[in-house]
């Protein structure tokens, strides 16, 4: 694939439709691993990818299609789809990823794909836990796909595991979670370590998930423009951990070792090169 300069990207982006945009609005959350892009306005979100994809690593799917990858020290990451028209680079696609400290025991049944997005994005469908629970999750690194697209029989992996969310619920302990549900008076009520694999059901499947869980660690981390966002690692049902990340937007919520968090998550995964 061709490593075009700045000006060829930019121009590519002139044509650049607003599902790409929207799609990336609805699935991301850039400034929880580090990366300062505005969603809000399309102009102000199309000017950031730019700049970023001017000076990140470009690695080639296939003749035409490429990921755009920037790697920040504290673990997170942006990749960017773009693909080859002319003598220019389009812009396709971008997702946040994170590389953390989670260990997530599945068993991998085989890859999906939305053929209006490949080779860009793929998920991984799994299932977890003695319960066997089904769910999809997104690969950060769109490479792997090719190793699950013709499995014989459903293979063993240990994936880093990163939930993204935007509104999570932070309890100090286990009653006080069981508390909470009984003063909503549902008819059910959750374990803490409850998990619903949401982005299967509707009417399209997605890399999405509910669940709680207790935290094991938690980091607060400041971007240079003065961001926050939190880093935590959570143990999950079935016994493995999973990296949280979410903004510092919300002053009441502190979360620390030992306490419950809950929430909805859009799911992304590396997958750990064997050793």
């Amino acid at each position: 694939m061709r490593l075009l300069p700045l000006a060829a990207i930019a121009l590519a982006t002139g044509g650049l439709g607003l599902t790409a945009v929207a799609r990336a609005q609805e699935t991301s959350n850039f400034h929880s691993v580090g990366f300062d892009i505005d969603t809000r306005d399309n102009d102000a979100f199309t000017s950031a990818i730019i700049e970023l994809a001017a000076d990140c690593e470009l690695i080639a799917l296939d003749e035409d299609d490429g990921v755009c990858r920037q790697q920040k020290a504290n673990g997170g990451q942006i990749w960017i789809g773009l693909r080859a028209k002319g003598d220019a680079l389009e812009f396709i696609t971008a997702n946040p990823a994170f590389v953390g400290k989670s260990v997530f025991p599945v068993l991998v049944e085989g890859v999906q794909s939305d053929p209006d997005w490949e080779p860009y994005e793929y998920r991984l469908a799994v299932r977890f836990s003695e319960y066997n629970i089904p769910v999809l999750i997104e690969l950060a690194d769109p490479r792997e796909a090719a190793r699950f697209a013709d499995l014989d029989a459903p293979q063993d992996l240990e994936l880093d595991l990163t939930a993204f969310t935007f509104n999570p619920e932070i309890f100090e302990n286990e009653e006080a979670f069981l508390a909470a549900q009984e003063k909503l008076g549902e008819d059910i009520t959750y374990a803490a370590d409850f998990f619903i694999p949401s982005g299967l059901f509707g009417d399209e499947t997605s890399a999405r998930a509910t669940f709680g869980g207790e935290i094991l660690e938690a980091e607060k981390v400041t971007t240079p423009d003065g961001a926050g966002h939190w880093r935590t690692l959570v143990k999950v049902q079935g016994g493995g951990t999973v990296n949280v990340v979410f903004d510092d937007i919300w002053p009441e919520l502190e979360p620390a070792e030992g306490k419950l968090i809950s929430g909805a998550f859009w799911l992304s995964a590396q997958v750990p090169e064997a050793e």
